[in-house]
């Protein structure tokens, strides 16, 4: 059970009693400490890390971007070479006296 505002300081200012309750971290703060912001009561330190642009962690998938385009030609060909064999062996399983022409006669 949580202690009524009436009992609680500021985080920052100790000597002051609270008056608001950030939303975001459950922080107390005293009338200075808090911040209004679009028709919410928040800390300077929680309005700060919403309206930071988020930082960007460098990815592993871009440090292999330069050899990607290597990988996925090698496999395109490796696949038309599959088919291109596929398409052999078809021809080959054809009779012989297919390609006489006297099937037509």
């Amino acid at each position: 059970m949580s202690l009524p505002l009436s009992k609680t300081i500021c985080l920052i200012h100790p000597a002051r009693p609270a008056s608001a309750r950030c939303p975001s971290c459950g922080t107390f703060y005293c009338a200075e400490c808090i911040t209004e912001h679009e028709g919410r009561l928040t800390c300077a330190r929680c309005l700060a890390a919403e309206q930071a642009p988020p930082v960007e962690k460098p990815s592993r998938v871009k440090i292999r971007l330069p050899i990607m385009p290597a990988i996925q030609f090698l496999a395109g060909l490796i696949t038309l070479w599959f088919i291109y064999h596929a398409f052999a062996q078809i021809l080959l399983s054809i009779p012989v006296d297919l390609h006489d022409g006297t099937i037509w006669k």
